[in-house]
Parts: structure tokens; sequence; C-alpha cells
């Protein structure tokens, strides 16, 4: 009976148990701080040095593989100048990252390496023990060694909600992610399936076969075209100064500045694109979304020599994989799966007659007098291919009036003047 209690409670852990989501904000910190955080860092890279000889000396001389509870016996916060929860919590990621390898090779995945590198650099961990908060402001402990960090607390993010954080390094300057306990979203309930046929022009086109929504992302491609043009630019002016001299500085810091300030644009439509979709999968209840990756379209602009310098530039900044990890990413929040599927052939292939077709521009022609969206026929030949495993014929081709248009676009900001400016 006592078995039975302690699984009936842990699975009422489980159900109360909200959802773990990262918030990320750069921390702006003095001198002092900064140099307490590098300090930190490097001791953060001497420990995780320390478990990869530990680890690699105890097999190569003995055959056996360390545990993290062996490791957190060699080493404590007298070894080294850290809170004993970040010590902790550095230990266990070395421990989880060698046992996903053994797990891996054991399937036959050998390209994947044991960690082996050594790092002048590491991330800081913190779990929640090494975490408090006073007059609005987070103390974050780093051990009796070391100095407290205190940090202002951010207005959207509730201290008691926080369960880890970290310290990164990421673009020329120092980002907090703290990890936060959320409430569980609705989860979708129904069974229905959908397509999703990613592209340059229409960054999603969705359908479940009766609605179809398209999202466009002309504002995501005019995005990466100014970036394009203008990393061109400021290029071609740090090429004419010398190497060393303090304007060829300040360029390379300008094309930094600029580069950052377009990875948060292009960052903010992604967001904004993938929780349109995530809307619509949630207000159709559909439980399955398959996207089709466009893998094969790269591949074969790349042997085709002739192809356009355009053409293969917008191919290489379109940033799908990214899109699908946002998709991925939101939709298993709401219970809602997503498989990649294969997408050849797709575009062209008529659903009323199964003949395929090369199609030119948006519309859809075929040669049995069907007439419809492109995209939105990729998306319903990506639903159907999935589900029978092959295209079938006679099907009814979309209708304007069931099919839905999205614009993303950045946020506007009205400045003190009147006068309106879009930015990120």
């Amino acid at each position: 009976m006592e078995p039975c209690k302690n699984n009936m409670k842990e699975q009422k852990k489980k159900a109360s148990k909200g959802d773990i989501i990262v918030r990320k904000f750069p921390l702006r910190l003095t001198g002092e701080e900064r140099r307490l955080v590098d300090t930190l860092r490097m001791e953060a890279a001497n420990l995780w040095n320390d478990c990869l000889d530990l680890h690699w000396w105890l097999y190569d001389v003995y055959k056996i593989w360390t545990s993290a509870s062996e490791k957190k016996k060699w080493y404590n916060a007298t070894s080294h100048k850290l809170h004993a929860q970040t010590i902790q919590a550095i230990i266990e990621l070395h421990e989880e990252t060698c046992k996903r390898t053994r797990k891996l090779r054991a399937k036959g995945v050998k390209q994947w390496r044991y960690p082996w590198k050594h790092k002048k650099f590491f991330s800081v961990k913190y779990k929640k023990a090494a975490i408090t908060c006073k007059d609005k402001k987070l103390h974050i402990s780093n051990g009796k060694q070391q100095l407290p960090l205190v940090i202002p607390q951010p207005k959207h993010i509730d201290f008691h909600t926080i369960k880890s954080a970290e310290i990164v390094w990421h673009k020329d300057q120092y980002w907090m992610h703290v990890a936060v306990e959320v409430p569980k979203q609705k989860q979708v309930q129904g069974t229905k399936e959908a397509g999703c046929d990613l592209g340059l022009i229409h960054a999603a086109v969705l359908s479940d076969g009766k609605s179809h929504f398209i999202v466009t992302g002309r504002e995501l491609r005019s995005l990466q075209c100014y970036r394009n043009k203008k990393l061109k630019e400021l290029q071609k002016l740090i090429s004419r100064k010398k190497t060393g001299s303090n304007k060829r500085q300040k360029l390379i810091f300008r094309k930094r500045r600029f580069l950052e300030k377009m990875e948060r644009r292009i960052e903010y439509l992604l967001h904004t694109i993938s929780k349109m979709v995530t809307n619509w999968c949630v207000d159709h209840h559909i439980k399955i979304l398959y996207i089709g990756t466009p893998d094969g379209v790269q591949k074969n602009m790349k042997k085709k020599k002739k192809t356009r310098k355009e053409i293969r530039q917008q191919l290489s900044n379109w940033s799908f994989g990214q899109l699908i990890e946002k998709i991925k990413y939101k939709l298993k929040l709401r219970g809602v799966s997503v498989e990649l599927v294969e997408e050849s052939y797709t575009s062209g292939t008529c659903p009323s007659c199964g003949e395929f077709r090369k199609q030119w521009n948006r519309n859809f022609h075929c040669k049995c007098g069907a007439k419809g969206h492109r995209d939105v026929v990729g998306a319903i030949n990506i639903l159907d291919k999935s589900v029978n495993i092959q295209f079938t014929k006679n099907r009814e081709l979309p209708k304007l009036e069931d099919t839905k248009y999205r614009r993303v676009l950045l946020a506007p900001i009205v400045p003190h003047n009147g006068a309106k400016r879009t930015v990120a």
C-alpha cells in the first residue's frame, strides 16, 4: 500500500507543477561588478575543467565512470570560490551531458563525443537557495569567499516563481537567464491535424483542409535585405581603414551594434510569427501539426551554379530553422505535437487531378483547370502526404473566402516630437 501512496503523491506533484520558461534580460554592471562576474566565470571554468580531468583520468586508469555524488565529494566550496549550489549545478550539468552522450552512443550515434574541451570561461549557474530578494533587489550569493552580486529585480519577474538563474555572455554583454514557473496553459482538446508550409514571401501557411491561414513574411525579408546592404557598406568602410587605427575600431563597434539591433528585430518578428501560428492551432483545435522542411530547396540551389545571386542570398538568410524551433516550443506548452515532413512536390501537385506542374508565381494553375493559392495548396498537400503517405486525387482546392491573411509588423513607438518611427 505504501508504494501506491507514494506514486499517488508523485502524480499529484507532477500535476500541480506549472511550465518552466526562461526570462532573459541584460545586466547593467559597474566596473567592480563586471570584474566580479569575470572572476566567477573563470572559477566556474576551472571547476568544469576539473570535472573533465577527473572523468577521463578515472576512465583511462580504472575504466570506470564517475557519478555526480562522487564528484561532489571531491569538489566543494573550499576547493573552488563559488557558492555550494553553483558547484552542484555545474557538476550535475556535466553528469547530465555524459548520460545523454552515453544513450546516444548506445543507439549508434558514434560521432557524438563526451565533454572533452577545456574552457577559459563558463556560465555561472545558481539554484533557488542562492537567490534572495530584499528591497526589490536580487541578492545572488557567491559563497563566503566572494562578494554577492546585487541587481535590481525586473518588474516582469516575480521572485517567488524563480527556480534557477544563469549568467551568460552574449554579444559583448552579460545577460541573466532566469528560469521561472508559470501556470500551465490550457491544453488543446481535439484530434484535428494541419499542415504548415514555410516560405520567404509567406513566412507560414497553415491549413486543416477546410480553413486556411497565411502569415506574410515581407517585413522579415525586407529587414534581412536591409541588414545585408548596410553590412556591405560598413564592411567597405572598414576595409579602407588601417589595421589597428581608432577609426577602424569605431567602425567595427558600429557594425557590432548594428548587427545586435538587427538580431533583436528579427528575433521579435520570428516570435510574433510563431505566436500567430500557435494561436491559430489552438483556435482550430489542432493536435498534430505537420511542418514541411525546405532543406531540399537549399541543397538544389547549391547545385545550380546559374542561380541568381539574389535568390541564393535570400535562401541563405532564410531562418526557417529558428522559426521551427520557436513553433515547437510554443506548441509543446499547449500539448500540440509537431512533426517534420519532407515537402518535395507539394506546391506543384494538383489536389484535383494529382499531376505535378511547375509553378512560376503565387497563383496555382493546372491543366485540368484547377486554380488556387500556391502556398495554400502546398500546405494542403503536406497534410495529405503526411496522413495518407501519398498524394490523393479528387480533392477540392481552397477557396478565397476560407483564407485569412495576417501581416507581421514591428512595434511602432511615438517619440516626443510626435513623429512615428518603428523599432524592435
